[in-house]
């Protein structure tokens, strides 16, 4: 058991450092809405999740951050949206792996949410 713990937390923290090093690469697209930042990334993870806009795919999780921060992310991290609300204005940072699939079609995904 205590070797199933390591190899999970070993796995996330895997997952992590990818985001990490996406971020510093830049996003992909960068939106911005009016709706709260909740909605939207409720919104994101809800239409990510449909089968029939992207076929078998992997799960979508949404994780909180900061007060008003939001992660909507794909498993092992194909794709994710920070979702940030600040003052009335939500900014959405969509990021992809180097040669995802359909990332345009993710991303036009999210613009459908702002």
């Amino acid at each position: 058991m205590k070797h199933w713990a390591g190899a999970v937390a070993l796995a996330m923290l895997a997952g992590c450092v990818s985001m990490d090093q996406m971020r510093s690469a830049g996003p992909a697209q960068v939106y911005s809405s009016q709706k709260p930042a909740a909605a939207v990334a409720e919104c994101i993870k809800v239409s990510w999740a449909n089968v029939q806009l992207f076929g078998d795919v992997a799960d979508v999780f949404m994780e909180n951050g900061k007060a008003g921060d939001f992660t909507v992310y794909t498993t092992e991290s194909e794709y994710f949206a920070d979702v940030s609300g600040k003052g009335g204005a939500t900014t959405i940072n969509f990021y992809a792996k180097p040669g995802a699939k359909v990332v345009d079609q993710r991303g036009a995904v999210v613009a459908t949410c702002l």
